[in-house]
Parts: C-alpha cells; sequence; structure tokens
C-alpha cells in the first residue's frame, strides 16, 4: 500500500512539474508560428520643406526651408484586430524662412517684411519659427507594412525669432550679426492638419497650419505648408 502511494505521489509530481514544461514549449511553438508585430510608430522624425503662404509679393523667399518634427505618441489599437488605431502624444516643430527681407515692426506696432536693398551685401536673413504641439491621428495599417494616418495638431507657439548677417542697410558700412527674439502680435496658439503613409519606417508627409502665425492686422498672414519625409524608429 505505501508504495502504491508513493508511486501515486510520484506521478502527480511528474504530472505536476511535466505541465508547465508542456504548456511552455506550447507557447513557443505558437508565438514562432506568430506574426512579427509591424511598427507602431511610437516615435518619429518628420523632415521637411516648407512652403510659406501669405509671404508679401515684394519679398524673394529662398527654394528651401528646411524644417523638422519630433513626435513621439502611444498607440491605441482597436479590438478585434481592426487595422485601425488612434495615436496620442507630444510633439515639437521647427520651421524656417529665408527671404532676401527682414522682419520687424513698423511705427505702429505690426510686424512687417523689408526688403534688403540690392546693394546691400548680406550672408542671411531668416526666421525661425517653433511649437510644442498635442498631435491626434487616425491610423490603418495593413499587414503587408502598408500604413497611412491623417491627424490634427492642437499646438503652443514657444517662439518666433529672427537672425541677420550682412552689412547693415542703413549703414552699409557697418556688418550685423544679431538674432532678435522680440517679435511682436505673435499667435499664442496654432491647429494644423497633417497626413502620413508609407511603409514600415519610412513615409511621406504632408502638413497644412490653417492658423497664421500673427495676429490679423498685427503682422503678416502666414501659414507654413510642409512636404517632406517620415522616419519611424519602433
Amino acid at each position: 500500500m505505501k508504495k502504491r502511494l508513493a508511486l501515486i505521489i510520484l506521478a502527480l509530481a511528474s504530472l505536476t512539474f511535466a505541465s508547465p514544461s508542456f504548456a511552455q514549449i506550447k507557447n513557443v511553438k505558437k508565438d514562432e508560428n506568430k506574426k512579427p508585430e509591424i511598427i507602431r510608430d511610437r516615435f518619429m522624425l518628420d523632415f521637411f520643406h516648407t512652403f510659406w503662404n501669405g509671404t508679401p509679393g515684394e519679398i524673394d523667399a529662398n527654394k528651401f526651408h528646411p524644417g523638422f518634427n519630433v513626435t513621439g505618441m502611444y498607440d491605441f489599437k482597436l479590438p478585434n484586430n481592426v487595422p485601425l488605431s488612434f495615436g496620442l502624444g507630444l510633439g515639437f516643430s521647427y520651421y524656417t524662412l529665408y527671404s532676401n527681407a527682414t522682419l520687424g515692426a513698423d511705427t505702429n506696432g505690426v510686424m512687417v517684411f523689408t526688403s534688403i536693398p540690392e546693394d546691400i551685401n548680406y550672408k542671411r536673413s531668416k526666421m525661425i519659427y517653433t511649437n510644442i504641439h498635442i498631435p491626434l491621428e487616425l491610423r490603418y495599417r495593413h499587414a503587408c507594412g502598408f500604413k497611412i494616418s491623417l491627424g490634427v495638431r492642437l499646438g503652443l507657439t514657444t517662439g518666433i525669432t529672427t537672425r541677420y548677417k550682412g552689412n547693415n542697410p542703413l549703414n552699409p558700412d557697418e556688418y550685423l550679426n544679431i538674432k532678435d527674439f522680440n517679435i511682436k502680435n505673435k499667435q499664442k496658439f496654432n491647429f494644423d492638419v497633417y497626413l502620413r503613409t508609407g511603409w514600415k519606417f519610412i513615409g511621406v508627409y504632408f502638413s497644412y497650419e490653417i492658423t497664421s502665425l500673427f495676429t490679423k492686422d498685427k503682422g503678416p498672414q502666414l501659414h507654413p505648408m510642409s512636404l517632406g519625409m517620415t522616419i519611424n524608429f519602433f
């Protein structure tokens, strides 16, 4: 009797220790057959060129205005393996505008562009616009890696500055290298729409800012429209 009891206990113990091992092997096989999850677009870099709508006709803007976005987002998957999800996060944008003009306040305190005389030698005249924003987007992904997302962003303007390097338009014998942070009448908040599409870790990016950079009647009504590429890290 004791021998039978010992054999039963030994058998139960063997099953107890063997079951997890069997389940673990089963799970490993299941995981091996499972398709790897495609990139979820949690951290993105956008590199783009900006077309500036609303610049005065008398100034000549350069052909290339580089900028970038850095965005971190959380991806909210929909249930039942639906290929749609929502993205929500936080981002930072950096825009540039190169031209043959300087930006400053006139006698009425209105921000205006003033063309640099042709006989003045200068190396650089640019405006820099930055903001932080909260993006919200609807995302579609296919198992092959194709993806497309449409989103909106509500942002807070963190700065509009100008940079000038060259001879002083009012005194050609004087050389200036100045950065002006005292830009008036800028909008505190901004709102834009954007679109991304691509395959796996790389894509194409487009955005348009609906709000202008400056208050109406207090500055040029500039609307940046950007086109570029996106790199997704994970």
